[in-house]
């Protein structure tokens, strides 16, 4: 394998760590009751690629103060 393909999937693969740690830090702080926070993380774990983008699509979302 060249050093071009070394970089290149050697950069998604910290950009995947560097995402799912993202959503587990979320899923962790969130104010999720507490048996949907571990159903999360199990899908997270169990599902990786699958999990982070559920999350990052369905996840709660925070409100911005005065936001109707």
């Amino acid at each position: 394998m060249s050093g071009a393909a070394i970089a290149f999937y050697g950069g998604l693969g910290a950009l995947y760590l560097l995402l799912t740690a993202w959503a587990l830090y979320n899923v962790v702080t969130s104010n999720v009751p507490r048996q949907l926070r571990w159903l999360w993380v199990a899908l997270l774990v169990l599902f990786p690629v699958l999990g982070l983008f559920n999350w990052a699509w369905m996840g709660p979302r925070r409100r911005r103060p005065g936001a109707a």
